[in-house]
């Protein structure tokens, strides 16, 4: 499956474009004038997930919390060397930074998915490209990539029509598989 995440440039909150496998299945959008973010995602016009900023700060910790209630918080454990997590019921997901502009997810220590972010745009803002198992659950992979974009953007120009990213250069934890390939069940 592949998922594609396009935010939308020189706005004065965070939208965003998601499609699955080309068609627009989600939009998602920040709303205006928080001190916290608070971001939700719809199909259609039926809001069905909503991301909430628990804390100020460079540490993306965030409530995300479902059309049923259900609530399940993303942490980052180590901003150092870019680790994330959140548990869904029996599932841990773990996201880990690569260098460059990469991201790794493991569902109980089994890669599922990973994404990766354009380094340079020109009017609009990110473009994520996640490919993804088939069977995985896309609104959260979208809801693990948008926390991380929020988190990442509070230290940007968002009004900025050029933007260079070259992402995290240093010592990580896991390195990047590039021979992972999705499973297409």
């Amino acid at each position: 499956m592949e998922i594609i995440v396009e935010q939308k440039g020189i706005s004065l909150t965070d939208e965003y474009l998601i499609y699955i496998d080309n068609e627009l299945q989600y939009k998602a959008i920040s709303e205006p004038l928080k001190t916290v973010a608070k971001i939700n995602i719809y199909e259609q016009e039926n809001k069905i997930l909503t991301i909430r900023k628990q804390n100020f700060g460079i540490r993306a910790n965030y409530l995300i919390e479902d059309i049923n209630n259900n609530s399940y918080w993303f942490q980052e454990i180590n901003n150092l060397k870019l680790i994330m997590k959140c548990q869904i019921e029996n599932n841990l997901y773990q996201i880990y930074g690569h260098n460059g502009n990469k991201y790794s997810i493991f569902k109980n220590n089994i890669q599922v998915a990973f994404w990766e972010k354009n380094s340079f745009t020109m009017g609009e803002k990110d473009v994520y490209t996640i490919i993804a198992n088939n069977n995985e659950n896309s609104l959260l992979l979208v809801s693990f990539c948008i926390c991380i974009d929020n988190s990442k953007s509070n230290f940007s120009n968002e009004l900025s029509l050029f933007n260079f990213d070259l992402g995290f250069k240093g010592n990580l934890l896991r390195e990047f598989d590039s021979s992972w390939k999705p499973n297409n069940n």
